[in-house]
């Protein structure tokens, strides 16, 4: 039987030559007395002989051709314990450590919980809506009785630094 490449092998399988020569190195797949590979029979090898833990973080880019499936795999589809074991501890150690820096940030003040947050929004739209609302009756009044376009600039100007001014202290009496 006729193999192919090294570099044929490695477009095919979606790497890079380099990693079909180290699997080749580290005799997790073998070449054809030629020095060719054995496609189908390399890809077996490749499976057998590759650590799961290596794997489980690839890109369905990277993956071979004839193993991508539209859903991943359950961890029970495949009859080796022992990929299954590392999977679920890899899923395990991935939720401890964002747990923890989830749980850090929060300590740090970093972090608030989003019904605090919700509040919080809601108490500074409150005032802006309650400022934009009165606005028309509170300056009218003085708008009608100025003549002068920079008077008006700054009556609106000061109204404007009012609002900010309140939203400003509520968010420091919230502590934010």
């Amino acid at each position: 039987m006729m193999g192919i490449s090294l570099r044929a092998y490695a477009r095919m399988r979606g790497c890079s030559l380099p990693a079909v020569q180290k699997a080749i190195a580290s005799k997790r797949i073998t070449t054809l007395p030629d020095g060719s590979i054995d496609p189908e029979r390399a890809n077996q090898e490749w499976a057998r002989n590759t650590f799961a833990g290596q794997t489980v973080n690839r890109t369905a880019a990277a993956a071979p051709k004839e193993r991508v499936s539209p859903m991943p795999e359950p961890p029970t589809a495949t009859g080796d314990p022992v990929a299954q074991y590392l999977r679920a501890r890899a899923v395990k150690t991935s939720f401890e450590a964002r747990t923890a820096q989830l749980e850090y940030e929060e300590r740090a003040g970093k972090l608030i919980q989003a019904v605090r947050a919700s509040e919080y929004a809601a108490s500074f739209s409150a005032i802006v809506k309650d400022h934009l609302q009165a606005r028309a009756d509170r300056l009218a009044p003085m708008l009608a009785a100025v003549n002068d376009e920079k008077a008006i600039h700054r009556l609106l100007k000061n109204d404007d630094e009012a609002v900010l001014r309140k939203v400003s202290k509520a968010i420091a009496d919230a502590g934010l």
